[in-house]
């Protein structure tokens, strides 16, 4: 298994050339989270369509997305996606999603997940960012919490025409 020191790993704005990376690196991660009764064609599909390497490549020139990489020895591995332009979905308030924040497993625990959350909230600030995560996904739920994430709502995250329920969460604020 890949060690990887705090030091070791950088962290930088992605450019088009790590569109192949960010592709396969999402679907593995995503795989890995959710398709954990197998890969349906619904799964397929949104995969190949929502991490294919054209997808990174437009989201390079798209106004009001940052996008930074992690890499250790050259190699990506973990990612976080802003988008600048989209309205909280419950209040309209807070204007920048946290669109996602992936970290290859072997490299989970060392703090990288927290660098990345970190350039995130510098970027945006931390009145103005939030997220929804899957109600499912408990690991990414405590993460966020130990970092002052509290739950604000939910929304669904329709997948072929199937809802999955999402908590909305945000940084300071504590309604749960």
């Amino acid at each position: 298994m890949p060690t990887a020191d705090r030091a070791a790993i950088t962290l930088r704005a992605a450019d088009v050339e790590d569109a192949q990376c960010l592709s396969a690196l999402s679907i593995q991660v995503w795989l890995s989270t959710y398709a954990t009764r197998g890969v349906s064609a619904a799964i397929a599909r949104h995969v190949l369509c929502e991490f294919s390497p054209a997808h990174f490549v437009a989201l390079s020139d798209a106004p009001g997305v940052s996008l930074w990489v992690a890499e250790a020895n050259s190699h990506l591995v973990g990612y976080a996606l802003v988008n600048g332009g989209e309205a909280h979905v419950l209040d309209g308030q807070r204007t920048s999603e946290l669109c996602t924040l992936y970290v290859q497993e072997p490299f989970t625990g060392k703090g990288i997940g927290s660098r990345l959350l970190n350039a995130a909230l510098d970027h945006a600030g931390a009145g103005h960012l939030w997220l929804a995560v899957n109600a499912g996904n408990l690991r990414a739920q405590a993460f966020y919490r130990k970092h002052n994430f509290s739950v604000q709502g939910t929304r669904p995250f329709v997948l072929d025409g199937v809802g999955h329920e999402n908590h909305i969460m945000v940084p300071g604020l504590y309604k749960e």
